[in-house]
């Protein structure tokens, strides 16, 4: 933001569904468990101090109120401390015991690329930072996890780049680096201008309607918030019915190119007017689910201590609103 099931076919759960027909649930239901992207003005920082990364208490609580994918926010710095240079042994056993975790829960994990389409501070396709570096990160990630279908790839959260085209060709080196590897999962991709949802089709669609991929595993993942001005730093809510306009736009594009959605990240403060949002979004997608793939709530994870999105419970251990919220679509 500004700041599972077992593995099954997902081509061709695609193919079987449909807009008047599918009845089964949404595939993906989840939230981010956020740590391991904290304090991202201290590289590599402190583990345990300055960032952490989930615990098993965090996906226990998830899974038992019948979530399936966890989206995890990660700094390339931390995996990758330079340039086309091998990923830090440390930081991908933690990576690893996260995607173990998942598998002991069966659940989907999203390798969450937390950089804002930066690297130390520098953008992607300047001379410092170029595509070929960045396709470089995905090449050997893939590598790793090839053989992990419920591992879910997300090239880059929010980038902040200025040209939705230039940032298309960014993603496709990713992505032929990836399939170059032999790797199938899944590859979400992102839109410039925060990968908001409300004007993906506008500022991205036809930039990302041009990506290819050979094993036809494309997921475009849309982020929304919903108060005033959509950004995610305020605890008002717009009316409910605005709220899912927000959506109707990208899921229209979606359907039109047989393509699949994923919402990344979305969270609401606590009034009855935020929890009606977050209510009748996730039952949006739940009925839209021949291109709604999914989605990750933003956030859990024990640094964001009483952060008004956090979905982890009370210290008394007494569940959010926004769970309760929620509760409909994950039984």
């Amino acid at each position: 933001m500004k700041l599972s099931s077992r593995p099954i076919c997902l081509a061709a759960l695609f193919l079987l569904a449909s807009h008047s027909a599918a009845t089964s649930a949404q595939t993906y239901r989840g939230v981010n468990l956020a740590g391991m992207e904290f304090n991202s003005g201290k590289i590599p920082g402190r583990y345990g101090w300055d960032y952490i990364s989930p615990k098993e208490s965090e996906f226990a609580y998830y899974a038992g109120k019948g979530m399936n994918v966890f989206r995890i926010p990660v700094l390339w710095e931390r995996l990758q401390p330079a340039l086309n240079g091998p990923l830090d042994p440390a930081e991908l056993g933690r990576l690893q015991q996260i995607v173990d975790m998942g598998e002991k829960y069966h659940a989907h994990i999203i390798v969450d690329i937390h950089n804002y389409g930066r690297y130390r501070g520098k953008v992607i396709g300047s001379d410092d930072v170029t595509p070929a570096s960045f396709a470089d990160l995905w090449r050997r990630l893939a590598d790793v996890f090839k053989e992990k279908p419920a591992v879910m790839f997300g090239l880059m959260n929010e980038p902040q780049l200025s040209s939705a085209d230039s940032w298309a060709q960014v993603q496709q080196q990713a992505i032929d680096a990836i399939r170059g590897t032999g790797a199938r999962n899944d590859i979400l991709v992102s839109g410039i201008g925060w990968d908001g949802a409300h004007n993906f089709p506008q500022l991205n669609g036809d930039a990302l309607a041009a990506l290819r991929d050979p094993a036809q595993n494309l997921v475009y993942e849309v982020h929304q918030y919903f108060d005033s001005n959509y950004s995610g730093t305020k605890p008002d809510c717009i009316a409910p019915p605005q709220a899912v306009q927000q959506l109707t736009g990208v899921t229209a594009w979606l359907r039109a190119r047989r393509a699949r959605g994923f919402l990344g990240e979305f969270g609401v403060g606590r009034s009855d007017i935020c929890e009606q949002d977050l209510s009748l979004v996730v039952k949006y997608m739940q009925d839209n689910r021949d291109v709604w793939l999914g989605w990750t709530y933003w956030a859990g994870g024990p640094l964001w201590g009483d952060y008004m999105f956090t979905l982890d419970p009370t210290r008394d251990g007494q569940d959010r609103p926004q769970m309760d919220a929620l509760r409909d679509v994950l039984k």
